[in-house]
């Protein structure tokens, strides 16, 4: 065999090796952390449960609520951690699951007497705990899917008013509703031999295990990053709407099954015990631990299990001198909201001395393990990304205007950009370029005028579909998302272009990515931490990561230094040669504008006064006049 053919075997078994090892390589970096966190928290969970019942320091009640209350909170912060938004009306879900579940496991005798008006099938059922739980899941994630049609489409401050609307719904409902709920009576005498640790632990199990699974996904991903800059997750294609629903009906099913074994373990319930109370308790466990993290959600709702045990024994041992004893000639008064003015005090504690909560906004793998954990990061040797834009592609608007009100900002504006080389589009500050970008790329709605890209009609495209269909883009003032890694910012463009790559094969593209852009020994880093000229890099990194036929840069050079503006020229000239990407530049450096750009276009006060070759643009009257006011200042104009 001949040493050129000896190579090519050799050449060949590597590619089969590496072929069969990402093959096998299912989890990237985030579904490690999920899962070791995971394998951390059940088992440290059941150790305390283990050591809390033989040493006596806490009841069989108080451990089993323990662990119904990190299966809420987890249930919570996996929606609230995950979008931003803040629900105060998941603790109706909570309620929705106890209720059911009471439906199907209260002895048949007892129903006829509370529930006599319940239909004959659930009136005569005579459950296990886990037969109903299933049940009350199902009703939950189906009342969640309901208004989760309506929270999906808010956000912030409406958003969090709409789900306090929710539970005092819901509240009324298990008043009013007696055939179901006996009203305003409780439901007593509910089988508590049914809530046993086997079936306490299972359900924590599952919760985690749902939790952690649902953290680890691209859906999950795209929802944070939604969370920290909406605009630029749109424009890289994520359409947030149903992220935010089936996070919400996800949880709702979490929260319910909490409710549920609740229900078991108290043996009464009535509607006050679903209200405000336990709505700021499961509030105060998310923040405590630290809402953003599943492994916090659950550190939270230990904590806070057993210090409401202390606050309430504290106030009950308080509240036995009331009326008897005398302090300075005053009668010791009846002590009452002790806890709730504790939890009060402790979540302002907190929010000033920790914001982030005790564990942060990251998962427990990744503080337990910093250096194998988030922060490793695979090395080797990486491709060049490869794809090739038809060169027959075209962006062009044709009378493009945008008014506001009585302002015009854009005026009847068509340009055009062919696959494959750089246009320039420059003018004074105010001339409405940032507008114009904003316009072609779906952020904001044309007034009149045509955007076609690639010869199809996409005046009407949303942000997310022009994303979809070609474009990229980057921002005048940087948008990346900040609680999430480098790496973490390039895979979200990815998993867009390409749904349907393995975790670890989006994660490898991604690092390719970073590599063409000398950013990949900065993957582990949170994209806050970076220094602002990497930011820069990396929101073109992630405009890349989207494979785009045009690239919109809009003023890429601000802040950067003399040799990272010459590193820029670099990059979009070999962006255009090796890729064929269209590039539209927005820029103020007028020098990098005439050197990297076969045509360019001029703006000024919202109307094209010019377009050209760069040799006819920098001699243009007009234009000389719209930058300096004189023709003499010439020189200047040009950046020599």
């Amino acid at each position: 065999m001949s040493e050129q053919q000896e190579t090519l075997v050799q050449d060949q078994a590597v590619a089969g090796r590496d072929d069969i090892s990402a093959s096998r390589a299912f989890f990237d970096q985030r579904s490690r952390e999920c899962l070791i966190s995971g394998a951390i928290i059940l088992p440290l969970i059941c150790a305390i449960v283990a050591f809390s019942l033989l040493t006596n320091i806490a009841g069989r009640e108080l451990l089993m609520l323990g662990c119904i209350n990190i299966i809420a909170a987890v249930g919570l912060g996996l929606f609230s951690g995950t979008s931003g938004i803040l629900s105060l009306g998941h603790v109706s879900f909570f309620g929705i699951g106890a209720y059911v579940t009471v439906w199907f496991t209260l002895p048949p005798a007892l129903k006829s007497f509370l529930l006599a008006d319940m239909p004959a099938f659930v009136r005569e059922a005579e459950w296990s705990l886990p037969l109903a739980l299933p049940v009350a899941i199902l009703v939950c994630l189906v009342i969640g899917a309901i208004s989760g049609l309506v929270i999906m489409r808010l956000r912030d401050t409406s958003a969090v008013i709409a789900s306090f609307g929710l539970i005092i719904i819901a509240y009324l409902v298990f008043v009013g509703a007696k055939v179901l709920t006996n009203g305003k009576q409780s439901l007593y005498a509910i089988p508590t031999e049914y809530a046993t640790w086997p079936v306490i632990v299972s359900s924590l199990a599952v919760a985690l295990g749902a939790a952690f699974f649902l953290k680890s996904t691209k859906a999950a991903r795209h929802l944070e990053a939604t969370r920290d800059e909406e605009q630029a997750s749109r424009s890289i294609g994520i359409e947030p709407q149903i992220n935010i629903f089936l996070f919400w009906t996800a949880s709702a099913g979490l929260v319910g099954l909490a409710g549920g074994l609740y229900a078991h373990v108290v043996g009464v319930i009535s509607p006050n015990g679903f209200y405000l109370e336990k709505t700021f308790a499961l509030v105060v466990m998310i923040i405590l631990g630290g809402y953003r993290s599943i492994s916090g959600c659950a550190i939270g709702a230990i904590v806070i299990t057993f210090a409401e045990k202390v606050f309430r024994n504290t106030e009950e041992y308080l509240g036995s001198f009331a009326g008897t004893e005398t302090i300075f000639g005053f009668e010791f008064p009846l002590v009452f909201g002790l806890t709730a003015i504790s939890f009060s005090i402790l979540i302002l504690i907190v929010l000033y001395l920790r914001p982030e909560g005790l564990l942060g906004y990251r998962e427990l793998a990744v503080l337990l393990f910093k250096g194998g954990g988030s922060s490793a990061v695979q090395s080797g040797q990486l491709a060049t990304p490869g794809y090739k834009v038809d060169i027959r592609r075209s962006l062009e608007t044709s009378g493009l205007s945008k008014t506001f009100g009585g302002l015009s900002a854009l005026s009847d504006v068509s340009l055009r950009v062919d696959a494959g080389e750089i246009v320039g589009l420059i003018g004074p500050n105010g001339a409405g370029k940032t507008t114009f970008i904003n316009v072609l790329t779906g952020n904001l709605f044309a007034s009149s005028g045509t955007i076609l890209v690639g010869g199809q009609e996409a005046t009407s495209w949303s942000a997310v579909r022009l994303a979809r269909n070609g474009l990229g883009r980057t921002y005048q003032n940087i948008r990346l998302f900040t609680s999430l890694t480098v790496l973490e910012n390039v895979i979200c463009a990815v998993t867009v272009k390409s749904p349907a790559l393995s975790r670890a094969r989006a994660q490898k593209r991604a690092r390719e990515w970073l590599a063409l852009l000398n950013l990949e020994d900065k993957a582990a880093v949170l994209a806050s931490n970076l220094a602002y000229g990497d930011q820069r890099w990396l929101e073109i990194a992630r405009a890349l990561a989207l494979e785009p036929d045009f690239l919109l840069l809009d003023e890429p050079a601000a802040g950067m230094n003399s040799s990272e503006t010459e590193e820029l020229k670099t990059l979009l000239s070999r962006i255009v040669r090796d890729f064929g990407v269209g590039v539209l530049l927005v820029e103020h450096d007028l020098k990098m504008v005439m050197q990297l750009c076969n045509r360019i276009y001029v703006l000024n006060k919202g109307e094209l006064i010019a377009d050209g070759q760069p040799a006819e643009i920098s001699t243009n009257a007009d234009v000389i006049e719209a930058y300096v006011g004189e023709e003499g200042d010439e020189e200047h104009y040009l950046g020599e």
